[in-house]
């Protein structure tokens, strides 16, 4: 019973599933709710499981691990440190921001002197090296995200205002103009923050408070040099300070901060498997009083000459079709809801991984659905089904 089986009877399956318009419906919502909450669930789950995609051990992050921030002189402190590529540890201050409206957020990252190179030394950014020293020459210049550029139609030479809700400036707006001045993207085609790259002279000459203050420094390492041990003497150079550091790889630093949050992901699997529970009772109802209704047609298949194994696959098939048809939906629109929630959250996403784990499950929920009614009609006689008894 392979692809033949299925191209034969799909028609009367199909049939089957819509004959009753009401209990359909009540059927589909549970199983579009479960998906939909199945796939929400999976990518907040994965996302604060802390896996850094593009993570590397070339370079570590600082940052501050009680305070807001961290002094300025801790620069040169960790520029000194051997193992610190070019002798030169980069900073910068990254707030959240918005153009024109709050619902189109943008990530504003002031940084400091790291892009005095025509060419990324880190390898993660790609831009026009002509355009970039137009950047360098302009203390409102600006480097835009080539995907932020696409949605607001920004081209080089445009002002544009970003409004950073939490940095006022010294005349007490919270409004920065900056020029585009060139247009970058990155080397790997899947990351895709929404970052827009600026000076961090122009906030720190221009902000209401916390001038002289960082909010977090780079570390690119020299080749050999252990990420583990460079972020341990770093910690260390600050300890008991009262700007202590937390150092290490975006890995590292990400999965630390999400397991002081706590198990967000077991949190998450708990609530699938109470939702994918439910959603088993009350299709698995529907579908054992479907097969109940339908007992004469299942006498009338056996009497004219179909075998019981045969019936109990259309039976399996029906029910799979269903979740099918449900799941397909549900993961639609929680792709959709991820699709928005990764505009604030850049690594929010359903991977193809947990779509085709998704598949497997309305395969097997389909399966368990429709055991029961299988077997009731493998059981079932032909003369008893034609007298309305119920297998």
């Amino acid at each position: 019973m392979g692809l033949g089986f299925l191209m034969k009877y799909l028609p009367l399956v199909w049939t089957n599933i819509l004959r009753n318009g009401a209990r359909l419906a009540f059927m589909l919502i549970a199983v579009v709710s479960a998906f939909a909450l199945y796939g929400m669930l999976s990518a907040i789950g994965h996302y604060f499981a802390g896996a850094d995609r593009f993570s590397t051990n070339d370079r570590i992050f600082i940052e501050p691990k009680v305070t807001d921030s961290l002094p300025f002189g801790y620069v040169a402190r960790v520029s000194a440190l051997p193992g610190v590529l070019y002798g030169r540890a980069d900073f910068g201050f990254s707030m959240g921001g918005y153009y024109q409206d709050p619902r189109n957020p943008v990530n504003v990252d002031f940084l400091s002197p790291y892009f005095s190179y025509p060419v990324d030394p880190s390898g993660r950014f790609v831009w026009d090296p002509e355009a970039f020293r137009q950047y360098s020459a302009d203390r409102t210049g600006a480097l835009v995200n080539a995907a932020l550029a696409r949605q607001f139609g920004w081209q080089v030479g445009d002002v544009i205002p970003l409004t950073t809700p939490s940095m006022a400036r010294s005349d007490g707006t919270h409004t920065w103009a900056f020029t585009v001045r060139g247009i970058y993207h990155y080397r790997n085609p899947i990351e895709n923050p929404r970052n827009i790259l600026v000076h961090y002279e122009y906030l720190d000459e221009g902000r209401a408070s916390g001038r002289g203050t960082i909010g977090f420094m780079v570390a690119i390492l020299q080749p050999g040099v252990s990420p583990a041990q460079m972020a341990g003497k770093v910690d260390e150079l600050f300890m008991n300070s009262a700007y202590e550091t937390e150092s290490g790889t975006q890995d590292s630093l990400r999965r630390d901060y999400f397991k002081r949050i706590g198990n967000v992901t077991l949190v998450s699997e708990l609530i699938l498997a109470a939702v994918f529970a439910s959603m088993i009772l009350v299709t698995g109802s529907s579908a054992l009083q479907n097969f109940n209704d339908r007992t004469r047609e299942f006498g009338v298949l056996k009497a004219l000459g179909y075998a019981s194994s045969r019936i109990c696959a259309l039976v399996v098939l029906e029910s799979t079709a269903l979740m099918l048809l449900g799941g397909t939906l549900g993961l639609g629109v929680a792709m959709t809801i991820v699709r928005i929630g990764s505009r604030q959250w850049d690594d929010l996403r359903l991977s193809p991984e947990q779509l085709l784990l998704g598949y497997g499950l309305m395969v097997a929920m389909g399966v368990v659905v429709g055991l029961v009614p299988a077997i009731r009609a493998h059981r079932l006689l032909a003369v008893e089904a034609l007298q309305g008894v119920r297998g």
